[in-house]
């Protein structure tokens, strides 16, 4: 099909209008509007509805940048090579990521934006939207916390492996201090909001490891906070692996292997690119295999 469109619940009625318009040029397009009733990320459905799209037309606006469901498509898209087509609705920023790239502003009535947009879904390249280059650099006081903060995680989830709560309840302590003041002093940096990712979710683990346990993880705000600082990051650089494996290793807690396995795939695949042997991340497939 030519398109896909990826919206926020919130803006169906402009999607609807968006893919009348698309057909009446005779355009093809699959329109996403199975966020609410299957409640999960990236079911086969959606995921085979993208690949067999050329493009994603994203609708994107304040609704839209709150839905997690819209981010994993926008990466679903992006990891598929296939182009996204920005459309904006109101004033909110789109992704890092797609900030450089040209956008159409929808409007109210009937206006240049329809032929504009029928053009851009006919004329996108057969490919992934490029990335900007990413211009940041870390002072030798960064990366010290970057690797005690590591460190402290390491320690958490190693104790938990045997099973000894009491310790990792005490190295969440001392992560909690370092966590606070990283962020704090570094607010903007990716790799201290994709360590607060992996933050949250061990204090997931700390709290339920019993329940864990007893495969009676419950559902708790921790995971979807950790999952937002992840996609927060990978909506500046969607090829950050770590970040990918991270929003991975949250949906298999919350029982959504599909998606899991999507995002832990690509986390492998890209880590291999940079020569790294990702053990984490081959642990969560097999993990993920092993439920499916």
């Amino acid at each position: 099909m030519d398109t896909f469109i990826s919206h926020a619940s919130k803006n169906a009625a402009q999607a609807i209008r968006v893919r009348e318009t698309l057909e009446a040029n005779g355009l093809t397009v699959w329109i996403d509007q199975a966020q609410i009733a299957l409640g999960a990320l990236l079911k086969n459905q959606l995921q085979t509805a993208i690949q067999d799209c050329r493009t994603l037309v994203l609708l994107w606006s304040k609704a839209a940048a709150k839905s997690r469901w819209v981010t994993a498509e926008i990466l679903a898209a992006f990891h598929r090579q296939r182009f996204i087509v920005p459309c904006v609705l109101d004033d909110t920023p789109l992704p890092v990521f797609l900030a450089q790239a040209l956008y159409l502003k929808v409007g109210r009535g009937k206006g240049d934006w329809m032929e504009r947009l029928c053009k851009a879904v006919r004329e996108s390249p057969n490919a992934a939207n490029p990335l900007p280059p990413r211009m940041s650099s870390k002072t030798g006081e960064l990366r010290q916390a970057i690797n005690q903060i590591a460190g402290e995680q390491a320690a958490v989830t190693n104790a938990l492996l045997v099973s000894d709560t009491a310790t990792a309840s005490a190295n969440q302590r001392v992560a909690n201090r370092k966590m606070a003041d990283a962020e704090k002093r570094w607010p903007f940096e990716i790799m201290v909001l994709i360590l607060g990712g992996y933050h949250l979710k061990n204090a997931y683990m700390v709290k339920h490891w019993a329940a864990m346990q007893a495969g009676r993880a419950p559902a708790d705000p921790l995971l979807l906070d950790a999952e937002q600082r992840f996609f927060e990051a990978l909506l500046v650089d969607p090829n950050e692996y770590s970040a990918l494996n991270g929003v991975g290793s949250i949906l298999i807690l919350e029982r959504e292997l599909e998606a899991a396995e999507f995002f832990v795939l690509r986390a492998i695949a890209l880590a291999k690119v940079a020569g790294i042997n990702y053990g984490a991340a081959d642990h969560d497939l097999k993990l993920i295999q092993s439920y499916k």
